[in-house]
């Protein structure tokens, strides 16, 4: 590469051919520039030097490679001509007066650089004054390009802010579900409790309805964070005798006494399941905190026939608690409940050994149906 060899040479020059016949010592210095022409020509960064008035005198291989332009079409020319853009000039016109005053940036800089092209790229600047006071001052640059890095810290940035957010959207649709439930249950507890006639069944009926439109925002919650469960649109507490020609869950009793434990830290659904589970026939010992409900199943394991425990808690997870119950009694049924599941929850929920999985909002009726269904299992199992 000529220019850049002749540069090199000639800020290296050695000051008389007298010395260079007698000084061993420059041998050694011209073998040194041939290797360091060697590494400047094979320099997988673009290599530029230019004088003070921004004139190109250096020009290597990678740097051709990176911006298109040959050694012959760069060398004499502006290398702002060569390589700047309107949105990277003032940046430019910041940098090379306190550039050529001596301020170093040993960081370097990013500017959007241009190719012979057009296109434009990211490149990354390392710029130091070289030769200061004397006739060959001027500017040595490395550039590099960095689009591509940029963009995947970029994308990479992107994307860990959406998982958070989706993490965030799944906490808040399993919240609004717990809330969701509790107003809906006990809505549809009083309008059971109250005559056929009674004004304010219309108030409660609004409240069913108001509540299935919600259900439908807590969908769209869970599409967001990525949630591949998704609960019913239409939320379904205790299903309409009239509307499936059968009784509702509330009307028949399936419990026949047998003892349940139910678990949730949500202290508002532990009181609208009991009364709901005993109403079913049920006999049941609700709790909030999950150690205190592992106690208590410590203490005497055989007196529960099943066990339903929430996913989410903050004292203990759900499927810790599950899997210290079934380290205890293995045979036991062990139900789970969540407002927000994902795929990998799913997946060790039921490694664990969980019978069934239940997504709120519609849980009480699903309850009753599975509870009922796995305890005649458990029934057939011990007769077997």
């Amino acid at each position: 590469m000529f220019g850049l060899t002749q540069w090199w040479h000639k800020r290296r020059r050695p000051a008389s051919r007298n010395d260079l016949n007698a000084d061993a010592g420059v041998l050694q210095l011209q073998a040194i520039n041939k290797r360091l022409q060697l590494y400047l020509d094979r320099a997988p960064l673009a290599c530029i030097v230019w004088d003070t008035h921004h004139v190109v005198r250096a020009w290597n291989p990678a740097a051709a490679a990176t911006f298109g332009f040959t050694e012959a079409e760069a060398i004499g020319r502006h290398i702002h001509e060569l390589v700047a853009t309107p949105s990277s000039m003032p940046t430019i016109d910041e940098i090379c007066p306190r550039l050529l005053a001596g301020i170093e940036y040993p960081d370097g800089v990013v500017l959007e650089t241009r190719r012979k092209d057009g296109s434009q790229m990211q490149c990354h600047w390392h710029l130091a004054l070289v030769d200061r006071g004397t006739v060959d001052e001027g500017v040595i640059a490395f550039a590099g390009d960095v689009t591509a890095r940029l963009q995947a810290d970029r994308d990479r940035e992107l994307l860990e802010k959406s998982r958070a957010l989706a993490a965030m959207a799944g906490g808040i649709a399993h919240d609004f579900n717990n809330i969701l439930l509790a107003i809906c249950g006990n809505a549809r507890l009083a309008a059971d409790d109250l005559p056929a006639d009674h004004p304010a069944q219309l108030s409660l009926a609004e409240v069913q309805r108001a509540s299935a439109r919600a259900a439908g925002i807590i969908n769209q919650i869970l599409a967001f964070s990525g949630n591949e469960e998704e609960s019913s649109k239409d939320v379904v507490l205790f299903q309409d005798a009239a509307a499936t020609g059968r009784p509702s869950a509330a009307q028949v009793l399936r419990g026949q006494g047998q003892s349940v434990l139910y678990l949730d830290d949500e202290e508002s659904l532990v009181y609208l399941v009991t009364r709901v589970l005993q109403r079913l026939g049920y006999r049941v010992a609700g709790f909030t905190d999950a150690h205190e409900a592992l106690a208590a199943f410590r203490s005497n394991p055989a007196a529960y026939e099943a066990v339903v425990t929430d996913l989410s808690m903050p004292s203990m997870s759900g499927i810790e608690f599950a899997s210290q119950v079934l380290s205890l009694r293995p045979e036991v049924p062990v139900v789970m409940t969540s407002g927000y599941v994902r795929a990998k929850d799913r997946e060790s929920v039921m490694k664990t050994g969980v019978r069934d999985l239940l997504l709120k909002p519609n849980t009480v009726e699903e309850l009753g149906d599975v509870l009922h269904r796995l305890m005649r299992e458990t029934k057939t199992q011990r007769a077997g």
